[in-house]
């Protein structure tokens, strides 16, 4: 009878661990824009950051949102032949853990991804992301506006 307690009772400790540390991890949610400093707002981003760490969980940051390069109405009326990229860096004090970019040109991109320490041990306390815009051509403008950086809650 003995023997036949011991499966359950390992069974509990272990769903009762696994409970307690999704209950222990740490969640918090940012908002973040970032633009392309132009008065047509041709280039965006838009969405959302998420810290997730924990005592057994790696921490990251989960990135949701989307990159809009003249996707949205504007006073602008006329294409400009450049595309847009959004770029996302994550950082721990001055180091970069890790970083992320995306391109959209004339349209709207979704994005779903997660940065973090590719060794798993580093911890990330502010991502900071930017837009720039650059020509399509080999010969031609680029600029970007201003970074904006997001703080770890």
């Amino acid at each position: 009878m003995r023997l036949r307690a011991w499966p359950t009772l390992v069974a509990l400790v272990a769903a009762g661990l696994l409970t307690a540390q999704s209950a222990a991890v740490a969640q918090s949610v940012v908002p973040f824009h970032a633009d392309s400093g132009d008065s047509c707002r041709r280039g965006l981003t838009e969405g959302s950051l998420e810290w997730v760490e924990g005592p057994v969980i790696r921490p990251t940051v989960r990135v949701e949102g989307y990159l809009s390069d003249e996707a949205h109405p504007s006073i602008c009326q006329n294409r400009d032949g450049m595309y847009s990229t959004a770029t996302f860096t994550a950082y721990n004090g001055s180091t970069i853990v890790d970083y992320e970019t995306y391109k959209a040109d004339d349209e709207q991109v979704k994005f779903s991804f997660a940065l973090s320490d590719p060794t798993g041990v580093t911890a990330i306390d502010r991502v900071v992301v930017g837009v720039c815009r650059f020509n399509s051509s080999p010969i031609g403008i680029s600029y970007c506006g201003s970074p904006a950086e997001y703080k770890m809650p």
